[in-house]
C-alpha cells in the first residue's frame, strides 16, 4: 500500500508514505493530497482496519499511539536516509 494513493469515506485523498508494525496491528503514514492530486502541509496516521474480506483505513486519533508512531516513523525515515 506505500506509495498508492487512498480516498476516504470523507472525499480526502492520501497518498501513504510508510508503514509500520506495532504489537501486532499495521499503521500508515499518510500525506493529503489536494483536488488536484498535489501534496499539502496535512499528515494522518492510519491504523488498518480488517473485517472478514474488508481492509479499511481508521485515522488514529489516540494523543499517546500518535506519539509512539511519530517515533517509529521517524525511525524509519532515518534508516532509509542512511541506506545512501
Amino acid at each position: 500500500m506505500v506509495d498508492q494513493i487512498v480516498e476516504l469515506e470523507n472525499n480526502r485523498s492520501y497518498v501513504i508514505l510508510d508503514k509500520t508494525v506495532l504489537d501486532n496491528r499495521t499503521f500508515y503514514y499518510g500525506l493529503r493530497l489536494d483536488a488536484n492530486e498535489e501534496p499539502t502541509n496535512n499528515y494522518l496516521f492510519f491504523e488498518e482496519i480488517k473485517d472478514n474480506a474488508d481492509t479499511y483505513l481508521d485515522p488514529v486519533v489516540d494523543e499517546s499511539m500518535k506519539g509512539l508512531l511519530l517515533t517509529s516513523f521517524t525511525v524509519n525515515y532515518l534508516n532509509n536516509v542512511y541506506d545512501y
